[in-house]
């Protein structure tokens, strides 16, 4: 296990640092802004996993610092998203256009900002310091990787599951979807740690959740929009309007994809957590 989290983690700040580079040097870059905080929710993931194997204080001290960039990230991406769902949904709106990319431009500022601040400190390098400190699991130091594969993704497998029961249920709320996009996150980044324990069986279930995340992040870029546009009710017609087809399109490929059998087979690979069913 501790040789485990030692190349995970030194893979992920390397992937998170150069991301952060990447964002200081082009700020205006909606695709590298993405694949940062796709890295920020990784690393964050990585940390929950192997928590019992961490020093306590650091860890406090980075998950506050991957929030504030994750929010300075989230507050730049949110306007290139309302730009597009706009445009998919047929709306055009030359003063709510002007007034996004404003917005954008301020909240830029603020990202370049701090990114460069990270760099010009050595916040990453000062992480890996910290973050190599890996300590035997108090209560079992004897865990090995598979058994702690198999401690925690068949369980989270089901939550998985439940939550898109309810989720592709007619009606649902967009908080039950908005719950199966984070279980699917979950699942994701956890199996993505122990993938050389599940060998190509892991692939099975990585790219229907890439699949479902896509879908799922579609229906959640409609209701971040509506977020930012509440003033302008025509534009937020066409946005609902455009939420509702994702939606029913989600339910439509949860139903075809995602049943009894899915889950069975899915949990017989995560249960054998050793390449092999």
């Amino acid at each position: 296990m501790r040789k485990l989290i030692r190349s995970q983690t030194a893979a992920r700040l390397k992937k998170l640092n150069r991301e952060v580079r990447h964002v200081a040097h082009k700020p205006t870059d909606a695709e590298s802004i993405h694949d940062l905080r796709v890295s920020i929710r990784r690393l964050k993931q990585e940390l929950n996993v192997f928590e019992a194997w961490l020093k306590p204080s650091p860890l406090k001290r980075i998950r506050a610092n991957l929030k504030k960039l994750m929010e300075r990230c989230a507050a730049v991406r949110n306007c290139d998203i309302a730009g597009e769902v706009l445009r998919t949904a047929g709306w055009r709106n030359l003063e709510l256009s002007e007034g996004l990319d404003q917005e954008r431009r301020h909240t830029s500022k603020e990202l370049t900002r701090t990114t460069a601040d990270w760099l010009r400190r050595g916040k990453i390098r000062s992480w890996r310091h910290h973050l190599r400190i890996v300590q035997p699991h108090a209560k079992d130091p004897g865990t090995s990787v598979a058994e702690h594969a198999k401690s925690l993704l068949p369980a989270m497998l089901e939550t998985f599951f439940q939550a898109g029961r309810k989720a592709a249920r007619p009606g649902s709320t967009h908080h039950r979807i908005h719950r199966l996009r984070l279980e699917a996150k979950r699942v994701r980044y956890t199996l993505e740690l122990f993938e050389a324990v599940y060998g190509e069986n892991a692939k099975q279930i990585l790219e229907p959740l890439r699949e479902l995340q896509d879908r799922l992040g579609a229906i959640n870029d409609c209701a971040t929009t509506l977020e930012m546009i509440r003033g302008d009710k025509g534009a937020a017609a066409a946005v609902r309007g455009l939420a509702d087809k994702r939606e029913a399109e989600f339910r439509d490929y949860w139903g075809k994809h995602f049943g009894s059998t899915k889950r069975a087979g899915w949990k017989a690979v995560l249960s054998a957590a050793d390449g092999k069913q």
